[in-house]
């Protein structure tokens, strides 16, 4: 039997101030927050499987077929599942494309253009990066099951985004870059639309998972995870390469928790209880039937 040991790498962003790493969506990520939500059955073998699937691509290539050595290793992956999902990922972040129109210099605001602002919404769809690549050989169309290749996200409260405020010294910086990038890119720039097309910018929106829902069919992208979330902190940057930060928020600093998220944690916990008691009386009926004869 061969020895089997889990090496769950993984690539990702950290707020070195708080010390937190947020996650990037892909498939393999969004596979351990599931276990971590109590979404699979550790009993459930083809939970396992497919989360060996994703996570230990070469492992599940070589022994899958042999059903000898798969026994063993499949026992292995649940333990490891069982022991250490309590410290698979529940942070993430998510980046959505913006665009700017006028620069107000009375307010020192960058006014979000019409099409991209976001008017006091709770919940987003954020897909697996990795959406369109291939699972182990297996072909990106093809679903696996119990393991949804994006999330629903539902936040504690509402987010806004109408406008930003920008240094002028800073602003003044970023319109000349764009300008700059529209001509090493020869676009024409005729019209008010022509120019907030070139004011591209990136938000980064970074938020905590703390309960899983259900899954839900979405159009076009099939079937998705429904969870609800915290949403930490926000950026956003001037460039593709998130380094040119115009505005950022951070909610963690303000401690108070809403009275949906307070409800909602004593809900989560009392339905984690309940499951390591059912859990735990299953253990104790099987042991007691094995007694028994």
């Amino acid at each position: 039997m061969c020895a089997v040991m889990l090496l769950l790498t993984s690539t990702v962003s950290a707020d070195t101030k708080k010390n937190v790493i947020y996650e990037r969506p892909n498939i393999r990520t969004l596979s351990q927050l599931y276990w971590r939500m109590l979404k699979l059955d550790p009993a459930d073998d083809e939970a396992v499987d497919n989360f060996m699937m994703i996570n230990e691509c070469d492992l599940y290539r070589d022994y899958y077929q042999n059903e000898f050595e798969w026994l063993g290793i499949r026992d292995a992956a649940r333990t490891f599942l069982l022991e250490n999902r309590k410290d698979f990922p529940i942070h993430f972040e998510f980046v959505q494309p913006l665009r700017f129109a006028e620069y107000d210099l009375e307010t020192s605001e960058f006014d979000v253009w019409e099409p991209y602002k976001i008017n006091s919404v709770r919940r987003f769809e954020v897909l697996a990066e990795d959406l369109f690549k291939d699972v182990c050989d297996k072909k990106s169309k093809v679903i696996i099951p119990n393991y949804p290749k994006g999330l629903l996200v539902e936040l504690n409260r509402p987010f806004t985004l109408d406008s930003i405020s920008v240094d002028p010294e800073k602003a003044r910086e970023y319109i000349e870059e764009r300008i700059e990038a529209a001509k090493v890119t020869s676009s024409n720039v005729n019209s008010k639309k022509d120019l907030y097309e070139t004011r591209s910018a990136y938000l980064v929106m970074r938020f905590r998972v703390f309960s899983y829902k259900e899954e839900e069919r979405v159009r076009n992208f099939g079937q998705m995870a429904k969870v609800l979330a915290v949403l930490e902190s926000y950026s956003i940057y001037g460039d593709r390469d998130h380094q040119n930060v115009l505005f950022a928020e951070d909610f963690t600093r303000k401690k108070e928790r809403s009275a949906l998220e307070v409800e909602l944690k004593r809900k989560y916990q009392e339905r984690l209880k309940q499951k390591m008691q059912e859990k735990q009386n299953a253990s104790e009926a099987a042991q007691a039937e094995e007694s028994g004869n």
